[in-house]
């Protein structure tokens, strides 16, 4: 039997590490949240200026007796300005993922996360900050909610 959500909501603070990079938290509608601020790096280099930013949650709420749904949500922007003109981009996306991506910017001068350097990296699994957290409904009782074909092929 699966641990009341009320009660499971109280744990949700042992689940943060301070060696993490992204933490958990509970919203006043009960929703658990995870999220990674993975990246907000501006650089300064001797042609012109680049920034790339990269944030990413995921969103937990039951659905039923011991039964969880689970929605990701991540955007990633980037942007440059030199002698050839400028650009930008941004890319929105939410629903289910697996994504391992990482990067490395350097130049004169810059910032990563508002602090002074002059190279920055990046990594960023959804692994990372998902199998904790499913990890931790697992331990209460909890389950993911299957899909159609899920429900279909079990």
């Amino acid at each position: 039997m699966a641990t009341p959500w009320p009660q499971l909501l109280q744990q949700v603070p042992n689940l943060n590490n301070q060696q993490s990079p992204f933490s958990y938290s509970v919203t006043p509608e009960g929703v658990i949240v995870g999220y990674w601020d993975v990246a907000k790096i501006q650089m300064l280099g001797l042609t012109g200026a680049s920034s790339f930013s990269k944030e990413y949650r995921i969103d937990v709420r039951p659905t039923g007796d011991g039964e969880y749904e689970y929605v990701e949500t991540g955007t990633e922007s980037s942007g440059s300005v030199g002698q050839s003109g400028g650009g930008f981009q941004k890319e929105f996306f939410k629903g289910k993922s697996t994504q391992k991506s990482f990067g490395f910017q350097a130049g004169l001068g810059g910032t990563s996360h508002g602090e002074p350097t002059n190279a920055a990296s990046w990594s960023f699994d959804t692994d990372a900050i998902k199998k904790p957290l499913f990890d931790f409904l697992e331990h209460f009782g909890w389950q993911a909610k299957k899909g159609f074909f899920g429900r279909l092929f079990s």
